[in-house]
């Protein structure tokens, strides 16, 4: 009898050990259109490919082991999500672009619930709605440091704050090990540089599209100049943009508006300034164009700047109720 329940002992374990750190993940697409499509599996702070299947039958599925967590995100058709990897079987619905079934997937959606809703609410628009998201994505990073959800959050957090390099430096210092080698903290730090190049006080930083298009075309011509840093895809840049819409016919004999399309597609973009409306010159190259966010040390967006007639930046970073009142001042 005992050596029959040694056996069985022996065959439970041997179970837990194969499946240890095992992780499957079924993504389910609403109709066949995806057929054929390849689905990537890729790191959220490299980019690289972790993983990829093909759509059949309106399904992917990608399986691997993984110990601990980590933040990916899944491309399909060039359309993106972001969602953890974690032991367990996760299940995605491609039309929600929400991850189900584990943890810290689920942890991560109500986070994200958090934020729609600060962004949304009528009662914490423009700098403040900013602020409160900040202050969400810092909590977050602290409850969740030791999984994949904190160094995603610890750079949302970065990106809603202008740190200088000795503040960057600081709050470095309490990071878990690891945190100063992602590739996207690497790139706040040399933002931090930046921010001090492109500061307010400094002359603005003059960059090109492939078309030949600069920024000086339009800033430092005897104008004020109002930069706006933008993507079709920010919720927040939208927003901005329909504030900038109220301001532009008050100010736009006296102040160059001109927007500078980011991170985005050309076709995007094209369709944002349709559907939005956008009357003023925006400079744009598609492809996920970073050179002038890398330039102006920008990490998030919107990002909108001041620069007066001589080319001098005056403001940096102005949301909301902030721009008019940086125009009246101006002017």
């Amino acid at each position: 009898m005992k050596q029959i329940l040694f056996t069985m002992m022996a065959a439970l374990l041997l179970i837990s050990c194969n499946t240890a750190g095992k992780y499957k993940i079924v993504v389910t697409f609403p109709d066949d259109t995806a057929n054929g499509q390849t689905a990537y599996l890729t790191s959220y702070d490299t980019g690289d490919t972790l993983g990829m299947a093909e759509v059949n039958n309106a399904c992917a599925i990608l399986e691997g082991e993984e110990d601990g967590s980590y933040m990916a995100r899944l491309l399909v058709d060039g359309k993106r999500m972001g969602f953890v990897v974690e032991k367990g079987e996760i299940a995605i619905l491609w039309q929600d672009r929400k991850a189900t079934g584990t943890l810290l997937n689920d942890r991560l959606n109500a986070l994200n619930d958090e934020i729609d809703a600060i962004e949304a609410s009528a009662d914490s628009t423009g700098a403040d709605a900013v602020q409160l998201v900040m202050e969400r994505f810092h909590k977050a990073y602290e409850e969740n440091m030791d999984n994949g959800i904190g160094p995603w959050a610890f750079n949302y957090y970065l990106m809603y704050n202008s740190f200088t390099e000795a503040q960057l430096d600081s709050v470095l210092a309490t990071a878990p090990d690891g945190y100063r080698d992602l590739k996207r903290v690497k790139k706040a730090i040399n933002a931090a540089h930046q921010l001090v190049v492109t500061a307010v006080g400094q002359p603005f930083t003059d960059f090109a599209n492939e078309a030949g298009e600069k920024l000086s075309d339009h800033v430092g011509k005897g104008k004020w100049a109002l930069v706006d840093f933008w993507a079709s895809w920010c919720g927040p840049c939208r927003r901005e943009i329909a504030n900038l819409k109220t301001l532009y016919p008050q100010y736009k004999d006296k102040v160059n508006f001109v927007g500078v399309a980011v991170w985005d597609k050309t076709a995007d973009t094209q369709k944002a300034i349709e559907d939005l409306g956008i009357t003023w010159p925006v400079i744009e190259n598609g492809q996920n164009w970073t050179e002038p966010t890398d330039l102006y040390g920008i990490s998030g967006i919107p990002h909108i700047m001041l620069v007066d007639p001589e080319g001098k930046i005056v403001a940096r970073g102005l949301h909301g109720d902030e721009i008019a009142e940086a125009l009246k001042k101006a002017l």
